[in-house]
């Protein structure tokens, strides 16, 4: 049903990984991985996800990163239990036999015979790709605002984030996809920034938005400005999570009960969690 987008970083297989192990991620969340690194928590990930068993799909043809050779994932494709392939080429000389089908870019989708796939494809909302495609199509969607510098999140610093998962059906999906608090835009590593940010989605009226909560630029450290951020999220929490704190969310503000800067990567882990289990919790309450 949703089919979050991750490329793969360290920190958001390690906010998977614990939503696993805290049974925390619905079983209608799907995440899509794209492997960009060969690394100790891409392992711890996938066997997390072999004892799960969960419904997450690996890319089998990653366009990026330590898998772009010509043995790509092969060392580990008895342990993918469920694929997804980028259709970078034409149906009929893709040899792989995946589970699932991304649509990227245009050309290889409007030169392919689509009759005959059985398989769901991920595809943007545009005609003539919807138009070819006719069998069980997945919106992917980009709907987090990527701004050059930070700073500029205080001009709207809460906005309207998605609506999708309460309008996907009626636009003719099965389901819906996203790049999570990301953008489609993949880059390897963020710009410094003399800002300290979290951006913190959260549900009114079923509709999801996000809060873009940002430190000031003239605290003199890293801890200060996360203890800035925290002292006001900390009168956020209920229009965040609701009666029940969420995990992601509880990590931040049991740093902050600690008086402790946990690092970005943990800032970012918690984003993360805290967004897909959000999810969890919507798509577990909805009657099919």
């Amino acid at each position: 049903m949703y089919y979050p987008y991750f490329r793969g970083k360290q920190y958001d297989l390690l906010a998977i990984k614990s939503l696993l192990e805290e049974n925390r991620l619905s079983q209608k969340v799907c995440p899509i991985i794209e492997p960009i690194k060969d690394s100790r928590t891409f392992q711890s990930f996938l066997k997390i996800n072999e004892k799960r068993k969960h419904p997450i799909y690996v890319i089998d043809n990653p366009q990026t990163g330590q898998f772009l050779t010509e043995s790509g994932l092969l060392p580990y494709k008895n342990r993918l239990s469920h694929t997804a392939h980028i259709v970078d080429q034409s149906l009929d000389v893709i040899e792989e036999k995946s589970d699932l089908w991304i649509v990227q870019q245009a050309s290889p989708v409007l030169v392919s015979d689509w009759k005959e796939v059985t398989q769901k494809v991920v595809v943007p909302f545009e005609f003539r790709l919807l138009e070819k495609i006719p069998g069980d199509k997945i919106l992917s969607e980009d709907p987090f605002t990527r701004l050059p510098k930070t700073s500029f999140y205080q001009e709207n610093s809460d906005e309207f984030f998605s609506d999708s998962q309460n309008t996907f059906r009626k636009r003719g999906f099965s389901g819906f996809s996203d790049f999570s608090i990301d953008s489609r835009t993949y880059y390897e590593k963020g710009y410094p920034s003399p800002i300290l940010s979290l951006h913190l989605v959260y549900f009114k009226e079923n509709t999801l938005r996000i809060h873009h909560f940002l430190s000031p630029e003239e605290a003199s450290s890293q801890s200060e400005k996360f203890f800035f951020l925290m002292e006001e999220i900390s009168k956020w929490t209920d229009t965040l999570c609701g009666k029940e704190v969420t995990v992601g969310l509880s990590l931040l503000l049991k740093a902050f009960d600690n008086q402790h800067f946990p690092g970005m990567g943990i800032m970012r882990k918690a984003s993360v969690m805290h967004h897909l289990e959000l999810m969890s919790r919507f798509l577990d309450q909805q009657t099919e």
